[in-house]
């Protein structure tokens, strides 16, 4: 790609992500958003592993590894869905 070409694509992609830049300043729970949204939904850990097809020690797993950072977006994914949090 010609540099003109990079350049524009770099302010394309900034203008994109724009609406996500004050997403940083937002902390996440001590305990994680996996656990935060089952919390708030009155889920029960056996509940999200039964929804995940898992068993519910891997729900402990899961949330544990999302506050050290361990955790892939494609999880969060599947389990946001599961969770009916993707709109």
């Amino acid at each position: 790609m010609r540099s003109e070409q990079k350049r524009l694509a770099r302010m394309q992609l900034e203008e994109t992500l724009k609406p996500f830049h004050g997403v940083k300043s937002i902390p996440m729970p001590a305990r994680g958003w996996i656990r935060a949204v089952r919390d708030a939904l009155g889920m029960t850990g056996r509940q999200l592993a039964k929804r995940l097809k898992v068993k519910p020690p891997r729900i402990t797993v899961l949330e544990h590894d999302e506050t050290e950072g361990r955790v892939t977006l494609d999880t969060l994914k599947r389990t946001a869905e599961v969770m009916d949090c993707v709109v």
